[in-house]
């Protein structure tokens, strides 16, 4: 009788994965190379606000934009100076678009507040799993997404931001908060870059670290949480010696201030850009979606049983 339940929970497994796949697991305790693309809002003055009434840190802010992770690559620890950086390597992931088999990671970020032309404090980063089948939301071909990431149909308001989260059963993965560490002993900026991302038509780069929020759950909040880059903020010269100088992820963007269907009133800039983020994940093995689906199947089975 077990025998049979077992293959029953199976087969219910299979129409379940069906209808709702599960979102791409992370390797654990592995570095991981992350590419992305950006379309952003900034103003000088604090006035922006996420559309769709969408929930951040902050009901007010200088930045916000919306992302799609376009790969996932197995990268490497870059040995010198340690704890500091990770390259690429191949492929796990890639966004192969609409009608693909691969899904599609997105996110909404905000909550970013101006100290200078060229720094920030504060910010998050919410990330969002859509499974292959549901992965048209950006466009129903692979040109009509390229044409919303570059700005050209997708433009900054509520239906954008719900393209980016959970519209088309978009599945929430972890909340990123940006952390300090990126300028050595201080404990404000959390994004430095080399240009002034308000100036209509600049580039430049711009670096910044996070952690994973522990108190808002999602599929990849254990696993994110690798502490693995190290900073120096408590002014004694050594990297990483203080819980406080441990950072999950690091980010280096490349961005351009000249996307001009995102400019908006008072002086807010349209801007694209582009990766990488890194992360080492937690040596940590997540519970399999199939595991908790099947341990589902068989208490229903169970209690079926129990009642009959």
């Amino acid at each position: 009788m077990m025998k049979r339940i077992v293959l029953t929970a199976f087969a219910l497994l299979g129409v379940a994965g069906t209808a709702l796949a599960a979102p791409i697991d992370l390797p654990a305790n592995q570095a991981i190379f992350i590419q992305f693309k950006n379309l952003e809002q900034s103003n000088t003055a604090n006035i922006l606000t996420i559309p769709g009434g969408y929930v951040g840190t902050t009901p007010l802010q200088n930045n916000w934009g919306v992302a799609a992770i376009t790969s996932l690559q197995i990268g490497a620890a870059i040995a010198s100076p340690p704890h500091n950086d990770i390259s690429g390597g191949a492929n796990f992931f890639q966004d192969d678009g609409p009608g693909g088999t691969q899904g599609m990671i997105t996110a909404v970020f905000g909550g970013f507040q101006i100290t200078s032309a060229t720094t920030q404090t504060g910010g998050f980063i919410d990330l969002y799993w859509h499974d292959a089948g549901a992965d048209t939301t950006l466009g129903a071909t692979a040109a009509a997404e390229a044409n919303c990431l570059a700005g050209n149909t997708c433009g900054p308001d509520a239906a954008t931001v719900g393209k980016f989260s959970t519209d088309n059963g978009g599945v929430f993965l972890a909340r990123l908060l940006s952390a300090t560490g990126i300028v050595p002993n201080d404990n404000t900026t959390t994004v430095k870059s080399t240009a002034d991302p308000n100036t209509q038509g600049a580039s430049g780069f711009a670096d910044s670290f996070a952690n994973v929020d522990l108190t808002k759950p999602g599929v990849w909040t254990t696993i994110l949480n690798g502490n693995w880059f190290f900073v120096e903020l408590n002014g004694n010269g050594i990297r990483g010696d203080n819980p406080n100088e441990l950072r999950d992820v690091r980010f280096s963007n490349f961005f351009n201030a000249d996307v001009a269907s995102w400019n908006g009133p008072l002086g807010t800039v349209g801007i694209r850009s582009n990766d990488p983020a890194r992360v080492f994940t937690a040596d940590v093995v997540p519970e399999p979606a199939t595991l908790t689906l099947l341990g589902l199947g068989l208490a229903g089975l169970a209690r079926r049983r129990k009642r009959a």
